[in-house]
């Protein structure tokens, strides 16, 4: 699932977040949901992917980004 992608791209706070590419690859992280029948609990992580995708856009520094891609290593982690 790409959401590892997610964090590598947007966990260097030292550049700009690259907004694109992280909506990219949850987007594509959604899709691979997609492919199978979710668990009750696979379902949970799913929603809780697309509140963080909602969350994006009003990330403004450092601590909040960093704090965002621990939410969403945590996703992956639970998976």
């Amino acid at each position: 699932m790409d959401l590892h992608r997610v964090v590598t791209a947007a966990g260097n706070i030292n550049n700009e977040l690259p907004q694109k590419s992280v909506i990219e690859f949850i987007e594509h992280a959604n899709r691979d949901f997609e492919k199978t029948e979710l668990t009750i609990k696979e379902k949970v992580l799913k929603e809780e992917l697309q509140q963080l995708l909602a969350k994006l856009p009003h990330i403004k520094d450092s601590l909040s980004r960093l704090r965002w891609i621990e939410d969403i290593m945590t996703i992956r982690c639970r998976l």
